[in-house]
This record gives C-alpha cells, sequence and structure tokens, in this order.
C-alpha cells in the first residue's frame, strides 16, 4: 500500500464550448498538516478550486468576445493598453488626452508592475512625486516652421525646469495628478471587471486631492477684450469674436460650418457639444452682423472658422481648420501683445458667460446659451456675480420715493412731565 500523499484535483467544463480543462490544486492533507499554500484541506481545496473555475470562466468569456489571452502577469501597462482597446471600441470620448496622460505619467513608472502587486502605499507615492513635477512645456511657435539649430558646446546649458512653487501651481499640479490617477483607476477597474485580476482595494482606496478645482475663474473686462481682438492675426481674430460673441467652446468652434449659422432667426446651431447633446445659440445683432460677414458666398459645409495659409501636412483631414491644442501658442502671444494678464482660450467662454449674468440674464438662460443641462455649474462659476447683477437692477429700476435728505431744522425736544 502506497503512503504517497494524494492531490486534490479540479476539473472545469465549459457550457458553452463543452470543453474541458484540469488543474491540481494543491497536495492533500494525508500525511502533513494543511498550511493552506501547498498542503491544503478538502474546504481549502474547495476554495481554490472555486477561485480557478471563476478564473477559467472569466477567460472564456474574453475569448468569445475575440480578447487574445495573454500568457504571464498581467501588468499595469497591459491593464492600460486593454482599457484603451475597450474604450475606443466604445467611442468614449477624451481618448486621445487619456493615452497622452498615461505615455507621461503612468506606464514609464508602473507600468512594469503588475497589478496584483500593486498597493496602496506604492500608489500613493506616485501621486505624490505628480505633484512635485515640473509642469511639461510645449515647443515650437503656432503656425511657424520650426528650424532649430544643432546645440553647439559653447551653447550655455539649459535650465532645467523647476517644480511648483507658488499655492496656483502647487493647485494645478494637483489636479493634474487627479486627472491622471483617473485614467489609471478606470483602467484597473476595467481589468478588474473582466477578471484580470481579484481584487482592486489597492487603488480604490486612493482618494484624489481635494480643493482642486477652485481655481480663480477669470473674466476679461470690455477694454481688454478689445486689445484683445487687435493684436490677433486675422485668422485667430475670427475666432476669438466667435468665442466672444457665443461663449462657444474651442472645439465646438472648430466643428462649426458655414450652414451652421442661420441668418433667418440670428442663431448658432452647436450640433455636437461638450454633454454630446445640441443646442441653438441666440445671437446679438452684433455677433449677428460677424457671422453674416464670415460666412458670405462660401458654401455651407465648409468649415467656419479657417487658419491663413497654413498646410497641413501631417493632418490634412483638418482642411484647413483648427486642430487640437492650436490656440495656445497664439492665446499667449496675444495676452502678451495686448499687455492683458495670461488667460487660456476658455476663459472667453466665462467672460461671455459673466457678461450675460452682469446684464441681468436669468441664470437658466445662461445655461441654456452655454450648453449646460441645469443651473447647477451656471451658478457654482457664475452665482457670485448675480449680486452684482441684482444690485444694479435695483439701483437704476427701483422707484425714486423722493423723501430728501434730513430737514436743517433742529427736532423738537420733548420734555417729559415729572410726577
Amino acid at each position: 500500500m502506497s503512503k504517497a500523499a494524494g492531490s486534490w484535483l479540479a476539473r472545469w467544463n465549459d457550457p458553452e464550448t463543452k470543453s474541458e480543462a484540469q488543474a491540481r490544486i494543491g497536495t492533500a492533507d494525508d500525511y502533513s498538516d494543511a498550511d493552506g499554500v501547498a498542503v491544503l484541506t478538502f474546504a481549502q481545496a474547495q476554495a481554490k478550486a472555486q477561485e480557478w473555475f471563476e478564473s477559467r470562466a472569466d477567460e472564456a468569456i474574453l475569448a468569445r468576445e475575440g480578447v487574445p489571452r495573454k500568457k504571464g502577469p498581467w501588468t499595469v501597462a497591459d491593464a492600460m493598453e486593454a482599457y484603451f482597446e475597450d474604450a475606443e471600441r466604445r467611442g468614449v470620448k477624451g481618448l486621445d488626452r487619456d493615452k497622452q496622460r498615461s505615455a507621461l505619467w503612468i506606464v514609464p513608472e508602473l507600468g512594469a508592475l503588475e497589478v496584483a502587486e500593486l498597493t496602496r502605499r506604492r500608489i500613493e507615492a506616485w501621486q505624490k512625486r505628480l505633484t512635485e513635477a515640473p509642469k511639461r512645456k510645449r515647443t515650437g511657435k503656432a503656425g511657424v516652421k520650426s528650424h532649430k539649430k544643432k546645440p553647439s558646446k559653447d551653447d550655455p546649458p539649459k535650465p532645467k525646469p523647476a517644480p511648483p512653487q507658488t499655492e496656483e501651481e502647487k493647485r494645478a499640479r494637483k489636479d493634474t495628478a487627479n486627472r491622471v490617477l483617473s485614467t489609471l483607476k478606470a483602467a484597473l477597474n476595467h481589468a478588474l471587471d473582466r477578471g484580470r485580476v481579484k481584487h482592486g482595494e489597492a487603488w480604490q482606496a486612493v482618494k484624489p486631492y481635494k480643493g482642486t478645482t477652485s481655481a480663480r475663474i477669470r473674466f476679461l473686462s470690455a477694454e481688454e477684450q478689445v486689445r484683445l481682438v487687435n493684436v490677433c492675426p486675422a485668422d485667430f481674430r475670427r475666432l476669438v469674436k466667435g468665442a466672444l460673441y457665443t461663449g462657444a467652446r474651442y472645439g465646438e468652434l472648430c466643428r462649426l460650418v458655414v450652414g451652421d449659422f442661420n441668418a433667418a432667426n440670428g442663431s448658432l446651431f452647436i450640433a455636437i457639444s461638450k454633454s454630446g447633446k445640441s443646442r441653438h445659440i441666440v445671437l446679438t445683432e452684433e455677433a449677428q452682423e460677424f457671422f453674416t460677414s464670415i460666412t458670405a458666398g462660401r458654401p455651407s459645409d465648409e468649415l467656419m472658422f479657417l487658419r491663413d495659409e497654413v498646410e497641413r501636412r501631417k493632418r490634412p483631414e483638418l482642411a484647413g481648420g483648427w486642430g487640437a491644442s492650436d490656440q495656445t501658442r497664439f492665446m499667449s502671444l496675444a495676452c502678451k501683445a495686448a499687455e492683458v494678464p495670461k488667460a487660456a482660450f476658455h476663459e472667453l467662454r466665462h467672460t461671455y458667460a459673466s457678461g450675460l449674468v452682469n446684464a441681468g440674464l436669468p441664470m437658466a438662460y445662461v445655461a441654456a446659451q452655454l450648453g449646460h443641462t441645469d443651473t447647477r455649474m451656471t451658478e457654482k462659476h457664475y452665482g457670485h456675480l448675480a449680486p452684482t447683477a441684482l444690485a444694479d437692477a435695483i439701483r437704476t429700476l427701483a422707484p425714486k420715493l423722493g423723501l430728501g435728505n434730513d430737514p436743517k431744522v433742529t427736532p423738537l425736544k420733548i420734555a417729559v412731565a415729572s410726577e
């Protein structure tokens, strides 16, 4: 009679394909005490077999969906790649931006790590390093070909980018860290949902930084708007005017075609907004004159805002239009030339909205013009302007009672009779 210890075996059948698989779970505790790892009791073997069954079922589902099975450990880089493939299939917006974040901040440091070995401490340490990293700078000038000379040994060394110094810079870096963390969590949760890993406590316990979206919103005064428009080149001037007249986002303006302007009812049609819904922007008379001037005699399917004399070798699909981030350098140069404090293109939208609120327009109407689904976002960003508009309206419209100032007569003193 053999005294060799027996083995726990698990056998699994795929109900869809009728295929079978078998795996050795561990050694039975016939002659050695169970340690829960190599030597197992019956209950421990059942639990381990259940985990294996679930893993096989998940792999079967992935195989039926056409997802190839990867040999070896599932790394963070694998999780990012699988997430982006699925997100692209589902038509997730902002995917290029998320891919860029992954390539810059996630894969270089975390990509080679196994997802199953990630710890909360490791992720939080990486998150902290993001907040201390210098801001990456763009190179080259907008619309200008770069002819950089080769560096010479006599050239002075370029200073290294400095880490964030001011409170605003620190806030901005924390905000960036939150966005990158959000992309990482989305990919890891996708891996968890697809059965690539069994537990997600490590990253789900990591919290984003608080108070990072409270940056002061900048509004350009009427004088600053005029100065800014006057210094812009002709093509960018049209784009800036379009933003100041409509409050439309940069991407919305770039997608406009000539036919989106309705001269008959004085409105501009935004087919695709950030929320995915369309809207009609009511135009002022001044705005109607502007859009009439830039669309007259042009084909209705032509892009409304074009760049002048720009050859798109790398992005011919833009057909002479404005592409992602093209506005950044132009806006920076224009603010400098106009002696206006540095402002992002999106702040032209804030400027438009603040003008409506200060004019006394109800928040619901402002929200409709901006494309917000309700007034919550409008009140969050512009609600503090409403009291000013209310005060101006009361001082202008409230009736004048004509009571005058206090009379220049000494009031009578009423003597109180003593008892």
